[in-house]
């Protein structure tokens, strides 16, 4: 373990240095400014902000407020630093898809370093499948006017989460993802679409339900012709426990 409080941009950068041959997690609280480009851009201007490099390549960027990142890299990142023209940069790239992550450092507040060890098992309670059975009691959730069909519908290759009919008498798919939905839920989904399409001959919604998108899966939905609805687990929560839901035991 190595902490420095308020050191010097030098000594900053030598032990971030030392952090990345070693494979340490290392935090850092300074004031920074952030750009990012990838599939798009950003920049963000400076401010005290805490960040993280961890162990397996991936980049955490937190302001002040909030518990998600405002800028990230995935895991498999080559990280880098260097110090140039008064400032410690931070280098995160990704190879494919290529995103580029620069952290500039202006000043360190806080600097620590080690080697974290945690092996235990992550449990957690409940499942998709309690999400699922949730939404197929409350469609509303999902859209108004939406009438459950069946659940757990069998076709070739798999099983459709929830299949619902609309307002307008036709079909819709749902596949339901707790956490972040990448890329492959959208291709399954568009599968299951397809695959009722042609066994039923008539016209096909497809809805992908989940909290969060991973970057770039908006666009690839838009491209597709499928839909997103973002689930919010709060108000699950909420109406889990007014109806005694197995969505319960999340709370505990």
């Amino acid at each position: 373990m190595e902490a420095l409080v308020e050191p010097t941009l030098k000594e900053a950068y030598e032990a971030v240095r030392r952090a990345l041959e070693h494979g340490h997690f290392c935090i850092l609280i300074a004031d920074c400014e952030v750009r990012y480009w990838g599939r798009a851009s950003s920049r963000l201007g400076r401010g005290q902000r805490a960040i993280m490099l961890k162990q397996d390549g991936s980049v955490l960027v937190h302001r002040p407020q909030g518990y998600e990142p405002v800028n990230w890299q995935p895991p498999g990142s080559r990280l880098s630093a260097e110090l140039k023209e008064n400032k410690l940069t931070v280098r995160a790239v990704r190879l494919r898809p290529w995103e580029e992550l620069v952290v500039e450092v202006y000043e360190v507040y806080l600097l620590a370093h080690c080697r974290l060890r945690d092996e235990a098992r992550f449990e957690m309670y409940g499942s998709e499948s309690d999400v699922r059975n949730l939404l197929a009691e409350n469609p509303w959730l999902i859209e108004k006017g939406l009438r459950c069909v069946e659940v757990e519908r069998r076709v070739e290759g798999g099983s459709i989460d929830i299949l619902f009919i609309d307002e307008d008498d036709r079909l819709v798919v749902v596949e339901v993802k707790r956490g972040t939905a990448g890329a492959e839920a959208v291709l399954q989904l568009k599968r299951y679409v397809e695959k009722l399409r042609r066994e039923l001959g008539r016209e096909v919604r497809g809805i992908l339900v989940a909290e969060d998108l991973a970057r770039g899966v908006r666009g690839l939905l838009v491209r597709e012709g499928l839909e997103f609805r973002r689930i919010n687990l709060k108000r699950l929560f909420e109406i889990a426990r007014r109806q005694g839901s197995s969505l319960t035991r999340w709370l505990t």
